[in-house]
């Protein structure tokens, strides 16, 4: 068993199966800054866009609101005129004995408050940030156990502050070498170095033409030019002209572009590609753009940069108990950070996966992960391993191949992850199998991948007390777990599933329904039948063509696996 190895290592976040796709808002809910009017210190809401699954907006007597209903957030972005400490408050209205309390962030500082109604709009402090002068800075305000509707109507800072509506780089994606992005958890920044290519995705809601600027920062004299491009097609990036040529040059400091404006002849997604080429005299470092003439409040940007992950779930024949499973399954070449789970059942999944952000083609492995009964961190297994209470919610591992990783994990869930390294290749096809048998009133669940036509190679086999002994629930997924390469699309092929029952019979699975989280604005993935199989798809930003809730049908086959389950090492 493990004992103290628990908790030993780290590999990536532990991909959960068809997780929300929603994060908190007050961190992640990456819209477009709120265009807001400045009267002293005073800041309104007078032009404010709209908020996504956040704060409803509203007219009041002329005035914007915002109106809370719930635990609900919106995103404001502001230039301070100084550096140093800024007292940030919000102005609110509550009915009378209606409570809400409040956090937020800015500038990386976390800010909370609370306030009670009395009917009348109330300015409530939120705390103090360090914030620099002419930098674009966003605000976070989310409102916490609310009781009664909440009503934002402004903000207040004690120095100078205008709002700065920007097209943000947070989920933006870098191409080549020569172009970096900074803080992704924050605004971000892009520099250039020489060539390379910069992919900023929006969300347009309606038809027009969008009035931009960048806001760049450049050596004093020195000049670049970046070529913009607006497309709801990647591929048509590096085939067409672009749009805009902007010509910059350098002020040794933050400064604005002129003027340009972009073309959306439809809603839908987009992305705003800057092109920098090789013959620019000193590193270009672009910050955001600037909406121009007025916010469209039509236009946001994308919460997160990650493509949907996609899935198929696998009905088990009616009356009908599977205690193995078998599936073959091959990935199309793709971006790192990306897993395809293979079998996934109603305690873990097993799959294989590019699992770091680089070009290593070694850097892969095959992986498989099983749940604890209940959440437990790892400090509290290690303390109290031979606890009865731990026991009975725990997973252990009672064997484990050669070459084979395993230890505990506590984020994303908790249990027991097992890894072997192997440089699989792409399009090519590596066979799965999974079972499970009784042990008491738990099960043990053991995992195998067979790698070249060879011989079956034993990954792990980890005991889940209280489970009865059966594989439902299975399913599999495509997931892009970084969010840094969800321009790019992924491709994996599904094939010759089967279940094995409790007669010693293998049964073909001819049922594969579709499903895919709906990551904010993205629609570009893919379901469909090819060959014996079944083929996920995601990313690319190309043209959607998957639907959710389809049940495809994958056509027969009168090969069953051959595979001598007797035999196969493990517990």
């Amino acid at each position: 068993m493990f004992g103290l190895d628990w908790g030993k290592g780290r590999f990536r976040k532990e991909a959960t199966p068809m997780r929300p796709c929603f994060r908190l808002l007050a961190t992640a809910l990456a819209l477009p800054c709120l265009l807001l009017s400045a009267v002293a210190n005073e800041v309104g809401l007078e032009s404010a866009g709209p908020t996504r699954f956040g704060a409803r907006f509203s007219e009041d007597g002329g005035k914007r609101i915002a109106t809370f209903n719930g635990d609900k957030g919106l995103m404001a972005c502001f230039t301070f005129a100084a550096d140093g400490n800024v007292a940030v408050a919000v102005q609110v209205k509550l009915a009378k004995g209606a409570k809400t309390g409040f956090k937020g962030r800015l500038a990386g500082k976390d800010l909370t408050g609370s306030v009670e109604g009395n009917g009348e709009a109330q300015w409530v402090a939120l705390g103090t940030a360090k914030v620099a002068a002419g930098v674009p800075t966003f605000l976070n305000l989310e409102a916490v156990e609310r009781k009664g509707t909440v009503i934002v109507t402004g903000f207040k800072f004690d120095q100078e502050a205008v709002a700065t509506p920007v097209a943000h780089f947070k989920t933006a994606y870098a191409e080549g070498k020569e172009v970096t992005l900074g803080d992704r958890g924050n605004v971000g920044a892009a520099t250039f170095k020489g060539a390379g290519l910069l992919l900023v995705p929006i969300v347009v809601e309606q038809a027009g033409d969008v009035t931009f600027a960048a806001r760049f920062n450049l050596a004093a004299g020195a000049k670049r030019a970046l070529q913009i491009t607006a497309t709801d097609d990647l591929e048509a990036v590096r085939t067409r002209a672009a749009v805009t040529d902007l010509a910059l040059t350098g002020a040794g400091k933050l400064a604005s572009s002129a003027d340009f404006t972009l073309s959306f002849p439809k809603a839908g997604t987009y992305l705003i590609a800057l092109a920098s080429k090789a013959d620019g005299e000193a590193p270009l470092t672009v910050n955001g753009l600037l909406l121009r003439k007025g916010t469209n409040a039509n236009l946001w940007s994308l919460p997160n940069g990650n493509a949907q992950s996609v899935h198929y779930g696998y009905p088990v024949p009616k009356g009908e108990t599977a205690l193995w499973a078998y599936a073959e399954a091959k990935s199309a070449p793709g971006p790192a950070a990306t897993y395809n789970c293979v079998l996934g059942f109603g305690q873990g999944y097993f799959g294989f996966q590019r699992r770091a952000l680089g070009t290593n083609p070694d850097d892969r492995w095959f992986i498989y992960s099983l749940w604890d009964s209940g959440y437990v961190k790892n400090a509290v297994k290690k303390e109290g391993a031979d606890s009865e209470e731990l026991k009975n919610s725990i997973v252990r591992m009672l064997a484990k191949g050669d070459d084979v990783k395993a230890y505990a994990f506590d984020h994303e869930g908790s249990g027991g992850h097992s890894h072997w390294e192997y440089p699989w290749k792409d399009n090519e096809t590596y066979a799965f199998l999974l079972g499970v048998k009784p042990d008491g009133t738990g099960a043990i669940f053991s995992t195998y991948v067979r790698v070249d036509g060879g011989q079956w190679k034993f990954l792990t086999s980890f005991r889940r007390p209280n489970t009865k002994a059966k594989l439902d629930g299975l399913y599999s997924f495509v997931e892009d777990w970084s969010g840094s390469a969800g321009q790019q699309k992924r491709v994996c092929h599904y094939s010759n599933l089967w279940i094995r029952n409790t007669e010693g019979k293998w049964l073909q699975l001819r049922e594969a329904k579709s499903s895919a989280t709906a990551e904010l604005g993205r629609s570009d993935f893919d379901h469909y039948v090819e060959g014996n199989g079944v083929v996920l798809s995601t990313g690319g930003y190309g043209a959607p063509k998957g639907k959710r809730g389809v049940m495809l049908q994958i056509p027969e086959s009168k090969n069953p696996p051959q595979v001598d389950v007797d035999k196969l090492p493990g517990k």
